[in-house]
């Protein structure tokens, strides 16, 4: 399988050009600085940093009831 990572232009995410590109925590998605900062948002906000949901597949939705 081919890594496509150097070679992608734009976020998986949003769509956005890539001029910083990060791996997302909990998809395989390549994403820009915006996204990873969201991502990073998002983490605080689980239990235990994030740390379970590492690799989940999917980005967690934040509510009440996670917090």
């Amino acid at each position: 399988m081919k890594d496509e990572f150097f070679n992608k232009t734009n976020c998986d995410r949003c769509g956005e050009k890539l001029i910083v590109r990060t791996l997302s925590w909990f998809t395989e998605e390549t994403i820009c600085k915006n996204c990873s900062a969201i991502e990073d948002e998002i983490k605080k906000q689980l239990p235990d940093g994030g740390a379970s949901f590492e690799g989940c597949g999917y980005v967690p939705e934040i509510n009440e009831e996670v917090c």
